[in-house]
């Protein structure tokens, strides 16, 4: 990796304005050369934040986590002292492409501005605490095995599980929900948390949850043991 002296990973929670810290508007305004996906750039324009000289590089949907590396190299190799923020939606600490970056670079070089979470804004809906709860991303990925997803959830006080996207998000559901303790543990889905078209839905048991006929872009799935259980 070339060196980079100037990268802040900016956390961007669900990408609207309201609820985007002015560390991270500060960190963005700021910004000669401003990475992301194509759907948070988007978002971010509509911003008072956004810096109309900055050059943006946009990431490919299909394989970001592998690409931005390369991109942020690249920038690197071209000026390392230029002014790069990688903006993310959520926060960089929550299943983010921060993880692999800083890995990459260095943890003195990069600096992580914190976001609001898919989780805290979960919680927060449910009127619950996220402390003590388990979590896992199933976003991009196959399904594990159904019996370490409910020994996970035994041994916490809540599962939280970050799914795929759409039709993706409800298939996973429904496979879990055939595992006799995930599928009769207490259960709500949050769609596009934070965004105008948010949705959440709670029911007594994910196989009832999964009847919800409801399908959003993104979705965080939370579970709870039954107290039969």
């Amino acid at each position: 990796m070339s060196r980079m002296n100037n990268l802040s990973v900016v956390g961007c929670g669900p990408g609207v304005e309201r609820l985007i810290t002015r560390e991270a508007e500060e960190a963005i305004a700021s910004a000669d050369v401003l990475v992301g996906s194509g759907r948070l750039l988007d978002s971010l324009r509509g911003f008072g934040c956004f810096p109309r000289g900055a050059k943006v590089v946009e990431l490919p949907v299909t394989g970001m986590a592998d690409a931005v590396l390369g991109v942020l190299d690249e920038i690197a190799s071209s000026g390392g002292n230029a002014r790069v923020a990688l903006v993310v939606s959520g926060d960089p600490g929550f299943y983010s492409l921060s993880r692999k970056v800083t890995r990459a670079f260095g943890r003195e070089r990069v600096r992580a501005l914190p976001g609001v979470s898919s989780l805290q804004v979960l919680a927060c809906r449910l009127g619950r605490s996220w402390v003590g709860t388990a979590s896992a991303t199933l976003h991009g990925r196959e399904l594990p095995d159904l019996n370490d997803l409910a020994q996970k959830l035994n041994a916490s006080d809540a599962l939280v599980l970050l799914l795929g996207s759409g039709d993706d998000a409800v298939a996973q559901m429904k496979a879990m929900a055939e595992d006799p303790f995930l599928g009769s543990a207490w259960a709500a889905v949050g769609w596009d948390l934070g965004l105008p078209k948010e949705q959440v839905y709670e029911a007594a048991t994910l196989r009832e949850l999964t009847r919800c006929p409801y399908v959003g872009r993104l979705a965080l799935l939370w579970l709870e043991r039954s107290e039969d259980d």
